[in-house]
């Protein structure tokens, strides 16, 4: 396994060199529609000043931030006040449906200095259930416009404050809960099992059903690109991603999986009736593999095209906000038929953070220096063991074989997904966005 991941990491660096190396978007189309006949001087690369008869008019750069599918990079114009002038989006990465209605959110934004608050939905319009995508947006303009800043006389950046709300204290609560309940002795068996299902319904409720922010591979890419956005705006994100890969227990265990996933919570919901915590899935070591390939594949495909929201093959959104592909509708339908009846297939099959995990913990163990198989969890379910009548073992054995064959037939289809996503990045960027998307404060 240390072989394997030794080439996914040396795989990844040179994905990260060549997708570095891409083209940046051309800001000229967008200053010859925002200032026609002025002069583009440029400050470097992405940043331009504009003039005409001799006096700056304007300022022109890009702008990129992520919104939940992906990047999404603006042309910003500010006037020499600097005020938001113009608008435009140049490359766009996220949901469709986003962009769709997010002509409004970006008219809120002309006029807008770089110092003034971007708040969503306090300063800003918001599309109605696309809340980090239409924060990304924003802060796209804002990137922009704080680019201009550091090259002008305009005005510092705000720092801004740090944004706390349901769903960093819902998060910050879960990871309390478990903290108290995980792995302490002095905690009885069954107030633990308690915890643990208040931690999983809590999960549920909040960071699936109510905020929509379960853990998701694009913003670890995110951050293997180099861009670290700032905490005062990502707190929810940090401390998620902390707790996936730096808390874990004394097996060396991430405490995130069992006790507060809210898809895990979901699957386990959906078992309950049948039984399915004393069923677990076979072929575990041919499955393990297949989530590291996935994985490995993903990873590698959004650091060369820069997009990691398009790496992203969970099929959390498919369930908690009913979007995705038809390739992860398909999959969330044989997940929740074969949940039913065996223990968390989703995890079992397909799962990133589970591969993740099984390559942290030998560092893990090594930290804590013990064997592997010292400090292991107090069990938490039951696994059916034991003599079975001979009738019931042919039965195990063809469900086994059964469950196995839909699970190679998800992992093709999240291989379908990726294909298809990122077909969309190697054919470049959609077309003709300035022209839908352009909007400025002086009339045509």
């Amino acid at each position: 396994m240390g072989a394997f991941w030794a080439m996914a990491l040396l795989s990844w660096a040179g994905a990260w060199v060549l997708g570095a190396s891409r083209p940046q978007p051309d800001l000229y189309p967008f200053m010859m529609k925002a200032w026609p006949g002025a002069r583009y001087e440029a400050l470097d690369a992405t940043r331009f000043e504009v003039r005409r008869d001799g006096r700056v008019v304007g300022f022109a750069a890009t702008g990129s931030d992520y919104g939940y599918g992906g990047p999404m990079t603006l042309a910003v114009g500010l006037t020499p006040e600097g005020r938001i002038h113009s608008l435009a989006v140049l490359e766009y990465r996220d949901t469709p449906d986003l962009f769709k209605r997010a002509r409004g959110l970006l008219g809120s934004l002309l006029g807008k200095g770089e110092g003034d608050a971007f708040r969503v939905g306090d300063d800003v319009d918001a599309v109605s259930g696309a809340t980090y995508s239409s924060r990304g947006l924003a802060n796209a303009a804002l990137a922009g416009a704080r680019r201009i800043a550091e090259r002008t006389p305009l005005a510092s950046a705000d720092p801004g404050r740090v944004q706390i709300g349901g769903a960093e204290l819902a998060l910050l609560g879960l990871v309390v809960l478990t903290a108290l309940g995980r792995n302490r002795r002095v905690v009885p068996p069954r107030l633990r099992r308690l915890l643990r299902w208040l931690a999983l319904l809590g999960g549920l409720a909040s960071l699936g059903i109510v905020f929509n922010d379960p853990w998701v591979i694009a913003f670890p890419i995110r951050l293997m690109t180099g861009d670290w956005p700032a905490w005062t705006t990502h707190l929810f994100w940090y401390v998620l991603l902390g707790t996936v890969l730096v808390s874990f227990s004394r097996s060396g265990k991430s405490p995130y999986c069992p006790w507060m996933c809210p898809f895990g919570s979901a699957q386990d919901l959906v078992g309950l009736p049948l039984g399915a915590q004393r069923r677990r899935l076979r072929a575990t070591r041919l499955f393990a593999w297949l989530k590291r390939v996935l994985l490995w594949v993903a990873v590698l495909l959004g650091l060369y095209y820069r997009t990691p929201g398009a790496g992203s093959y969970e099929i959390f959104g498919t369930l908690f906000r009913w979007n995705g592909t038809s390739w992860q509708f398909a999959v969330l339908f044989f997940v929740g038929l074969v949940a039913l009846f065996v223990r968390r297939p989703f995890c079992h099959w397909l799962c990133p953070v589970d591969a993740m995990e099984q390559g942290l913990r030998p560092i893990r163990r090594a930290l804590l220096r013990r064997r592997p198989a010292t400090g292991r969890p107090i069990p938490l379910s039951v696994v059916a063991d034991g003599p079975r009548r001979p009738g019931l073992v042919d039965i195990e054995r063809a469900r086994g074989r059964f469950t196995a064959a839909i699970g190679l037939l998800c992992v093709l289809l999240i291989l379908g997904h990726l294909r298809e996503r990122f077909d969309v990045q190697a054919r470049g960027a959609p077309e003709n966005l300035m022209g839908e998307t352009f909007l400025t404060l002086e009339p045509k």
